[in-house]
């Protein structure tokens, strides 16, 4: 070796540039809010994160995770994710919202909510709006080339949320349900490798979707239909549209919502009678990657209604609401086991046995059993075989030859 060393790199150096905890304490707080509002008071309570004694953080969607929110159809999944938008956009921040549902309508609701009365913006309403920008998704194509192969220009600059609208459409579009397929025996090649392609794709979407959201501290919320599945003899629950193991790992909060009748009894007034009859409900199925309820569970329960401003809470008292009406099902016995069943007891008789069906009875049922009877020389009779509660009556008819 020649005599000239080269240096050794110091001790101190690293790939990653150290970073003291002052400077670190003024990014977390130069970021601004970790949560998106819900709109929804109570809704924000049950979602804030943990936090350190002394130091209160704003309860909402989770900045830097994925948040999933399914149910029927007309409950109330566009309007969370509108409402999203509008709170991300009155704190200053740019929300995107990809249309999987060719909605053409967010547009509207969301400038209708920016000039409410309710808490208006400091900034011009103009600049307010241009912070939204909307982004049409046709097919799944489109939302993989988005997602995984991002361009520069997307997200923009200081943007908080971002809203994916009816993401399961794009799915079963491109991979549809068919019912025909389910059976072993119908299986063709193409049906198992279109099968196994649709949860290749959900979890390379899920993996993408938690990257984008942690590589640029977005909170990114999802909508989805629900679907019907069948647990057990008679058990038909509503579950996400979209499933699998990787898919539910992905997702840090889960969010269904329905709708149910509440039985109101004397209301103190006129417009919370109304307001219940409007309610919607929002259960938490999982909140910050703790699992709350199981499969076909709902959770805490959450309502509130839709008005033209938005979302508004809905406050209901015990004293308002009567006791449901029970009415008594009837259980299915349920079957003996095998260890209860005696070996040395006589078999059970069979439909047969159990009618009392006795001989020649098959051919009576179809016709009249002619018996023929010793004849005379002047007349012949003919015994006719009549079947009545499963014992024979004999009529004869007499015949002149």
């Amino acid at each position: 070796m020649s005599g000239e060393d080269a240096p050794l790199p110091s001790p101190s150096s690293h790939r990653l540039p150290t970073v003291s905890a002052s400077q670190a304490l003024q990014h977390l707080h130069a970021r601004g809010a970790r949560t998106v509002s819900t709109g929804i008071a109570q809704l924000d309570k049950v979602l804030c994160p943990p936090s350190l004694p002394g130091h209160d953080v704003a309860g909402g969607y989770m900045r830097g995770k994925v948040t999933e929110i399914f149910g029927p159809s007309g409950v109330g999944k566009t309007a969370l994710g509108i409402q999203a938008a509008v709170s991300a956009l009155r704190e200053g921040q740019r929300a995107v919202w990809v249309d999987a549902a060719c909605a053409p309508l967010v547009k509207h609701r969301i400038h209708e909510m920016l000039a409410g009365p309710s808490s208006p913006p400091e900034a011009a309403p103009d600049d307010v709006r241009s912070h939204f920008h909307y982004m049409a998704a046709p097919t799944l194509a489109h939302l993989l080339a988005l997602f995984v192969h991002a361009p520069a220009s997307f997200p923009p600059h200081n943007t908080s949320l971002v809203v994916i609208d009816s993401l399961a459409t794009l799915i079963d579009n491109a991979y549809p349900r068919n019912i025909d397929d389910r059976l072993a025996k119908n299986k063709t090649d193409q049906a198992r490798w279109a099968a196994g392609r649709r949860f290749a794709i959900i979890n390379e979407l899920i993996a993408a979707f938690t990257k984008f959201a942690a590589l640029y501290d977005i909170a990114l919320l999802v909508t989805c239909q629900a679907i019907t599945r069948i647990r057990g003899a008679s058990r038909a629950l509503l579950v996400p549209a979209i499933s699998g193991v990787e898919w539910g790992n992905g997702v840090s909060t889960r969010l269904v919502l329905f709708r149910d009748w509440v039985r109101y009894g004397k209301p103190s007034d006129t417009a919370d009678a109304d307001r219940l009859r409007r309610a919607r409900f929002a259960g938490l199925v999982k909140v910050n990657g703790a699992v709350l309820a199981e499969e076909g569970g709902v959770g805490n329960v959450v309502p509130f209604t839709i008005d033209t401003t938005g979302l508004c809470d809905v406050s209901i008292a015990t004293a308002d609401i009567t006791a449901p009406l029970l009415l008594p099902t009837q259980v299915r016995p349920p079957k003996r086991p095998f260890a209860e069943i005696d070996e040395n007891a006589g078999e059970e008789p069979n439909s047969d046995e159990l009618y009392g069906w006795i001989e020649d009875d098959e051919v009576a049922t179809e016709g009249l059993l002619i018996n023929e009877t010793s004849a005379t020389d002047d007349t012949v009779g003919t015994s006719l075989s009549i079947i009545a509660d499963g014992h024979k009556k004999k009529v004869t008819r007499t015949s002149t030859v």
